[in-house]
């Protein structure tokens, strides 16, 4: 733990650097509303895709109070709307530009948290490191002028982060209430930011140097529980979901996992017309059945998903993917304020100059954070280790979800924060300095050769996505209440599928002796299990054509049935009752071949097999 000496001689007299504060603070605001400010009015981005989406919302909430109901519930946490309903409210003027002013003046305001809250707690050269990183950082310069979530939640996260950093290092008396209102804040703008910022609302409130805690305990989950109950209160009536969240979760992972989304994440829509074509259309259930088809996806290819997941969050956490700029520069649909040519010609001009500095900054700030982290859990350091947890956190809810690049800049912010912590330290305790500079300095080199590679780490990702979509194609899924089957065809052709079966043939119409097609299923139970009815078509209704195409069922190792299709007069179906004991599987195969078939008739077609699994009655 950090040592009382050690945190004493981190602290300063702000009484005898008053006018050092004064003209400190001035200058940052100054400095941060210029960085910030300039290229939301001279280059304004314009609104597309979900910051349109959150305009919208705040533009409602303005007009119809903060309960209006509308789509964009479903896909927003309503923090950032609602307060950008309020100036929308107050201003006549257009709400995109409000909006991106508002935006960029709020990011505008974060130099200033450190610089303020940890007055006292940390010296002032070390404060302005981090004011002086929050000011210049060239990704939260360029992105400053699009409105999204993602820019908003930075301020209440540095500011309870700080002031986890000041109750740890200062007097250590804890904050409950304002760590219980920034954390609900946080909450408020981004969902996620209930787990990730759970450590330094518990750090910022705990009286780490004056116990007992109860009282703190007492006052922060009480303050907490009636915010958050308000937060879910806004979202019922609004909605009828009392919930902290939305809905859109699963979705979001899902689109992350399906095949062919590479690094990033694609619409799910055509998988889920061919692996569960019963949700297609219905978008409730999509939402409620999305996590479950995203985790079937990851246990059909663990190692793979792993590889991409971290080259993912290599690129985006990077910035290397681009989209920063894409989206501050590059994105305009041409109908909602889109940029004249000139304009489009200049910002893309931006968008190519900043690439390198944005690319190179984010690692050298991962670098040095690194190196912070390292100080902070070697020395036992509670402020260091609770934002390195943090950030862990933030990071991997991103890597198992959804991952962009504008999710990590609040990750920006708090590494900040953390290199003037550990700055501050080493100051003073420079026994460490050598270890934890040979650990910056590693983790920069790793991180830069790491992302040369990634060039070549996506193409072998795209390679394996397409083999498995082209496979993929050819699996299909039939869930029963209790018990699911996982079928894949070999060979042959699908001729449709629906929610509980399957019509396939053999490739062609006038197969050659030997030709087949094989649907192969495993059925497993779900829950306690039961019984599973197995029924295949025969519609061949005409008989006397012996050994032509054959049927062959074969349950485990047993061949249930073998079927002359064009041997008798009559079609219909054969039925055959398969019972699923709970916690097993059991092997299904469906054959359709060609024996002896003459040219000309088309056994192929005239051997077309349909394929049923329902619960038995």
């Amino acid at each position: 733990m950090s040592t009382p000496g050690a945190v004493d001689s981190m602290r300063t007299s702000p009484a005898l650097r008053q006018p050092r504060e004064i003209v400190a603070a001035f200058g940052i605001l100054v400095a941060s509303l210029v960085t910030h400010l300039w290229l939301p009015l001279l280059h304004p981005t314009p609104l597309i895709s979900d910051f349109l989406g959150i305009v919208t919302f705040a533009s409602d909430l303005a007009e119809h109070g903060p309960f209006a109901p509308g789509w964009y519930w479903n896909f927003f946490s309503a923090g950032t709307p609602t307060f950008l309903s309020i100036p929308l409210a107050l201003s006549g003027a257009d709400d995109a530009t409000v909006a991106r002013v508002v935006t960029a003046t709020v990011l505008a305001m974060l130099p200033l948290i450190p610089l303020l809250v940890l007055r006292g707690v940390l010296p002032l050269w070390s404060r302005l490191l981090v004011a002086g990183i929050l000011t210049l950082l060239p990704s939260l310069v360029v992105f400053s002028g699009v409105v999204a979530q993602d820019n908003w939640v930075q301020l209440p996260t540095l500011a309870l982060a700080s002031l986890a950093v000041r109750n740890a290092c200062g007097e250590g008396r804890g904050y409950p209430v304002w760590s219980a209102l920034l954390w609900c804040v946080a909450l408020y703008v981004r969902q996620e930011m209930l787990v990730a910022l759970l450590p330094l609302a518990l750090l910022a409130a705990w009286p780490v140097r004056h116990p007992p805690a109860v009282r703190s305990l007492v006052l922060f989950s009480g303050v907490a529980l009636v915010l958050m109950l308000g937060v879910a209160s806004q979202r019922q009536i609004a909605t009828g979901d009392f919930s902290l969240a939305s809905r859109h979760g699963g979705s979001s992972m899902l689109g992350s996992y399906v095949p062919g989304a590479g690094f990033g994440w694609i619409a799910h829509d055509d998988f889920i017309a061919w692996r569960e074509p019963a949700l297609s259309g219905d978008a409730e259930r999509v939402r409620a059945e999305a996590g479950r088809l995203a985790i079937e996806e990851i246990r059909a290819r663990p190692f793979f998903h792993l590889v991409r997941r971290a080259g993912a969050v290599l690129d985006t956490a990077t910035t290397r993917d681009g989209t920063l700029q894409y989206w501050a520069f590059a994105a305009d649909d041409g109908v909602t304020g889109g940029r004249s040519p000139v304009e489009a010609a200049s910002a893309a001009r931006l968008g190519q100059v900043s690439s390198k500095p944005v690319l190179y900054a984010s690692i050298l700030l991962h670098a040095l954070f690194l190196g912070a982290a390292y100080l902070g859990f070697k020395t036992r350091d509670r402020a260091l280790m609770a934002i390195a947890i943090a950030v862990l956190l933030k990071v991997g809810i991103h890597f198992v979800v959804a991952v962009q690049a504008r999710f990590f800049l609040v990750v920006f912010v708090l590494e900040a924060l953390a290199i003037g912590v550990a700055a501050a330290r080493l100051h003073h305790s420079r026994a460490s300095l050598r270890g934890t500079g040979i650990v910056a300095l590693a983790s920069g080199l790793l991180l830069l050769g790491a992302t040369t590679g990634l060039d070549r780490l996506n193409e072998w990702v795209r390679a394996q996505d397409a083999a498995w979509v082209t496979a993929g194609k050819r699996q299909y899924r039939v869930r029963l209440p209790h018990a699911v089957a996982d079928c894949q065809l070999e060979g042959g052709r699908v001729l449709s599928a629906g929610p509980s079966g399957f019509m396939f043939a053999v490739e062609h119409s006038d197969p050659e002796p030997g030709e087949y097609a094989e649907l192969r299923c495993q059925l497993a139970a779900l829950g306690d299990g039961g019984e599973v009815t197995l029924e295949v078509e025969d519609r061949y209704a005409p008989g006397g054509f012996l050994d032509r195409m054959f049927q062959v069922v074969e349950i485990g190792d047993a061949t249930v049935r073998r079927h002359d299709v064009a041997a008798e007069a009559g079609s219909g179906w054969w039925r055959q009752r398969i019972p699923v004991a709970a916690g097993t599987r059991q092997a299904v195969r469906i054959r359709v071949e060609a024996l002896r078939p003459d040219k000309g008739p088309g056994w192929g077609n005239a051997a077309q097999t349909s394929v049923r699994f329902t619960e038995a009655q």
